[in-house]
């Protein structure tokens, strides 16, 4: 049996109609940014995880990273407390830092990623 044109279009249409509306709906990543500073003293790096929903906050990942000629080199790991406050003791020798906070996907919310500012330790 052959199928006309017109009708072929028609079911083709449905078909991809049906498809998209049972497809679940894309999620937008939550925007979220992180803080890091040195405490010479106590050879701390330490800052906060923030983000406009709370879920994107606490136990999320955070790494600690020196420049180097060669490109970033992980100096540190840790994850971040309830209020979004993180801290990684560390012997640094002078140089260049940052931390960065991995896109996560936490209790269902799709956390996005930060990179903090570059800070001097002498």
């Amino acid at each position: 049996m052959r199928i006309p044109r017109l009708f072929a279009g028609v079911l083709a249409s449905l078909v991809l109609g049906l498809t998209l509306a049972m497809a679940p709906p894309a999620q937008a990543v939550v925007a979220s940014s992180i803080t890091s500073h040195w405490n010479a003293t106590d050879e701390v790096f330490h800052g906060k995880v923030s983000s406009s929903n709370a879920e994107c906050v606490a136990h999320r990942t955070v790494k600690v990273f020196k420049k180097t000629s060669s490109g970033p080199q992980l100096v540190g790991k840790t994850t971040s407390a309830k209020q979004g406050g993180w801290n990684v003791s560390l012997m640094a020798h002078s140089g260049k830092y940052f931390a960065k906070t991995p896109q996560q996907t936490i209790m269902s919310i799709d956390c996005g990623r930060a990179r903090s500012e570059t800070i001097d330790v002498m």
